[in-house]
């Protein structure tokens, strides 16, 4: 998303919590575009207010909220820990840089907001619960904020894509390639979501089998819908490490 939106000319300011990668991302960025590094961890409750304060009144004009985090397992199993961090950078997190963030577009008339969701957010997830609940708050948050913000200069651009090739499956605990020949690349998926966010449009689903997905979930009930997630997390769970 970074190398892309510098190809279109933003100056960026990069927040995630190893240093030394933001750096070496904003080097290979180069010096066609100023980059600024914040590195933190959103998990942290305090962190928004201070990236917030780091920003200053110049503020943003896009909001990426890309951080994310899951786990797959029963949810009576996995490490309530974890399962707060999750709800903690996947809910939390989101909603107070977008809430921070947003009275200076508004006060601009002119700001862009992208939420990085999943196809996840429309469907049950039997062994990866509160990852999915948290990306169906995603989805149902995107959807009233971009009616809210009808007419302000403000515009939401909700992606929701499938597996992607990142390390999301490593730090959920799986192990080996599993799904890997179905996730698309950062980058295809990044380039879909500027591209959607440059045309205006509120809904990017990358890829025509996310697509097909996403029709399935609207049409069949989630009682139906249940047992094929989780299938599909069991075979993940296989490999966790």
């Amino acid at each position: 998303m970074a190398q892309r939106l510098a190809r279109e000319g933003h100056d960026l300011v990069l927040v995630a919590r190893r240093e030394a990668l933001l750096e070496e991302l904003a080097k290979e960025i180069g010096a066609s575009v100023s980059v600024e590094v914040i590195a933190t961890d959103l998990c942290d409750r305090d962190a928004p207010a201070r990236i917030t304060e780091a920003l200053g009144e110049r503020g943003v004009d896009v909001l990426v909220n890309n951080a994310g985090g899951g786990w797959i397992g029963r949810f009576d199993a996995a490490p309530l820990s974890r399962q707060l961090e999750i709800v903690d950078l996947n809910v939390r997190a989101l909603v107070e840089l977008t809430h921070r963030l947003l009275p200076g577009m508004e006060a601009r008339r002119f700001g862009r907001i992208v939420q990085i969701a999943s196809v996840a957010g429309f469907l049950p997830g039997p062994l990866a619960s509160v990852y999915y609940a948290s990306k169906a708050f995603v989805v149902s948050h995107s959807e009233a904020l971009r009616d809210e913000l009808a007419g302000t200069g403000v515009t939401v651009t909700l992606v929701c894509p499938g597996p992607v090739a990142t390390e999301f499956q490593k730090s959920s605990g799986v192990r080996g390639k599993l799904g890997d020949e179905v996730a698309m690349s950062a980058e295809a998926v990044a380039d879909a979501a500027v591209d959607g966010l440059l045309a205006g449009r509120f809904l990017v689903v990358p890829g025509q089998a996310n697509l097909a997905l996403v029709a399935l979930s609207r049409v069949l009930p989630n009682r139906l819908l249940a047992p094929l997630v989780r299938k599909m997390q069991a075979k993940r769970l296989e490999h966790r490490g």
